[in-house]
């Protein structure tokens, strides 16, 4: 939780319009306007600090400070000092060099000396904030020693939450800090593969931006590794000249939104990424761009909040930080990080709100629920409300339904005995199991989907009784993971479990175009009253004659005849069940978990691949 050590400041204009934009109610900035001494102390025991500075052309960059606890110390009436060894291809030479500023910007020295600060100790998963001046008599820069000596009175701490913070344990490395190479890449080109690796493996970043010419912040990101999305770059010929942009999104945390008000205010910031392991850092500067609802989903799957930032400036120092991980695989991971978001470009058909057709004013009502299975069953909605309830959606497509309103509790900032169930939106998106035109007449504008128990939204449907008033709002139907009839004219489908069903919609219009179609599907024994189910309805003419079947966690032998498939197999799927040699042309379609889905398109490498995300 937050740490108050004072009286309340005020929030900027950026800050407050962001916490309008995204309805947060009133609260006071517990950021406070000078240096508590419990935070004089957490400083002096801190083996890195991450400081915000501004260059010259009012570029924010981040920098990492590293040294035995204690390199930065408390020297009274709010003065902090701190020296250790700088690698020279830190961008804190030049955002602090006396020289630079001269009679730059207009001839008014605007942000220099701007310092904000973060001081770190990602063992214990604490965090501090901290803003302050630095006077030109206040430090020293040498970079031809590989030293910075930087003294600054601080203006304003604010402690913070460990909710995105990675545990690691650091030990310190004694290097030579001019020995290390530094490669400062054109600003006109992309970022080259050693940089993208760096940010596709990072779990944390920092970031610092600034409020115009009043003040600074720096403070880190955090999630599963991976969770910032490198965005894909145009074709063309000019493509290799593309400015590199990243999306992160910005999870659900104290709803002060400093970072994200001064990009209202500022939309610059400057951001450093550490491989804690090698001790490369990259460190970049550039623009920003806040993604709010839609504009955030068009770009981010499952994202209602996030930040794309365009590259600038950006440069790659290899062995600079002065901090090493030994074991890659000691990470305590943050109970609180969600399941990497993709973007949209990433999955081909993913529930993302890009081309999403937006239904505001209809609702869907529960009118019948068929149970499958021990934790698969049925719903059929029908469309009620203003507005046309036909041709709607495409086979192979999802709804969107909103239960906000049946289960939200209202904005929790931590739980650590729930920590994956706070701040639900309580939207979901379900694969519409029925194809558009098998409700007709006094039924049109009806749909079902098929879904397994698996969360608190699917809870609650599997416990609405028959005749239960069950009415939810629709936001619409979307997707893109259509099977198509390929040059070679054969399709191959994988599925696990109730992955199966953007293909039970479809199925009617795979079997009449007369593609030669092999289905895979992998169930557990426990399901196999889903599959008889599927295989018996109106519509699945075909399936079972195109279908293998891999049943995992039997317990007694699986009757054929029973289960209505003519090829079961009793055991895991594997790659020589799928691949075969001259059958290269065939398409694949899949749609399993993600470990699966992993595995199944590493055996399919060099094939047309498409797949929709199911994480069930």
């Amino acid at each position: 939780m937050n740490v108050v050590f004072g009286e309340s400041a005020t929030w900027h204009a950026g800050e407050q319009n962001i916490q309008r934009l995204l309805h947060v109610p009133h609260q006071e900035n517990p950021t406070v306007y000078y240096l508590p001494p419990g935070v004089a102390r957490f400083l002096s025991i801190c083996p890195l600090i991450a400081i915000g500075t501004t260059s010259p052309t009012g570029q924010p960059w981040a920098s990492l400070l590293t040294g035995v606890p204690g390199f930065a110390s408390p020297f009274g009436s709010g003065i902090v000092g701190m020296q250790t060894a700088v690698a020279p291809g830190d961008p804190i030479y030049e955002t602090l060099d006396d020289g630079s500023w001269g009679d730059s910007i207009n001839g008014e020295m605007r942000g220099e000396g701007m310092v904000a600060g973060l001081a770190v100790n990602l063992e214990r998963r604490q965090r501090v904030k901290f803003y302050g001046k630095s006077k030109r008599e206040m430090r020293r820069l040498e970079k031809s020693k590989g030293m910075v000596t930087l003294m600054l009175e601080v203006e304003q701490t604010l402690g913070n939450c460990p909710k995105y913070m990675n545990a690691r344990h650091f030990d310190l490395v004694k290097a030579d800090p001019l020995a290390n190479i530094t490669t400062n890449y054109e600003v006109s080109t992309s970022l080259p593969q050693e940089a993208l690796d760096l940010i596709n493996r990072s779990d944390m970043f920092f970031v610092a931006s600034r409020n115009g010419y009043t003040d600074m912040d720096v403070n880190h990101r955090g999630g599963p590794a991976g969770f910032v999305r490198v965005l894909p770059q145009s074709s063309g010929s000019s493509a290799d000249q593309e400015p590199t942009s990243l999306v992160w999104p910005e999870y659900s945390g104290n709803r002060l939104y400093q970072t994200l008000g001064n990009l209202q205010v500022t939309p610059l910031a400057g951001l450093t990424f550490a491989d804690f392991y090698t001790g490369d850092m990259l460190y970049l500067t550039g623009t920003t761009e806040i993604l709010i609802g839609p504009d955030a989903e068009r770009v981010m799957h499952k994202s209602k909040l996030a930040v794309k930032f365009t590259v600038t400036g950006a440069r790659y120092s290899k062995a600079s930080l002065g901090l090493r991980v030994a074991d890659p695989n000691a990470v305590k991971w943050s109970p609180y990080n969600p399941a990497v978001r993709y973007l949209a470009s990433e999955i081909q058909g993913q529930k993302a709100l890009l081309g999403i057709n937006t239904q505001s004013g209809l609702t869907a009502r529960l009118v019948k629920k068929e149970r499958l299975a021990d934790s698969i069953a049925r719903f059929t909605f029908q469309l009620d409300g203003r507005g046309e309830k036909k041709g709607l959606w495409r086979a192979g497509q999802y709804v969107m339904l909103g239960f906000e309103e049946e289960l939200s509790a209202g904005y929790r900032h931590m739980d650590d005995s729930d920590p994956q169930g706070l701040n639900d939106d309580y939207i979901r998106s379900f694969t519409v199991s029925s194809y558009p035109e098998q409700f007709t007449g006094r039924d049109e504008g009806k749909f079902e989907v098929t879904i397994r128990r698996v969360g608190p939204v699917t809870r609650y449907l599997f416990q609405q009784n028959p005749g239960a008033v069950l009415e939810v709002p629709v936001q619409g139907f979307g997707g893109e993971f259509f099977v198509e009839k390929c040059e070679g004219g054969k399709v191959g489908i994988v599925a696990a479990g109730v992955g199966i069903t953007p293909f039970i919609a479809q199925w009617k219009a795979i079997a009449e175009s007369g593609v030669d179609v092999k289905l895979f599907w992998t169930v557990k024994e426990d399901d196999l009253g889903f599959v008889k189910d599927v295989l018996g309805r109106k519509g699945m003419e075909g399936m079972k004659d195109a279908l293998t079947l891999f049943v995992t966690g039997k317990r007694e032998e699986v009757d054929n005849n029973e289960v209505g498939a003519k090829v079961i197999i009793e055991r895991r799927i594997q790659k020589e069940d799928i691949v075969e040699e001259g059958d290269g042309a065939r398409k694949w379609y899949i749609c399993t978990g993600d470990a699966m889905r992993k595995q199944v398109t590493e055996w399919l490498h060099g094939r047309e691949v498409s797949w929709e995300e199911f994480t069930y």
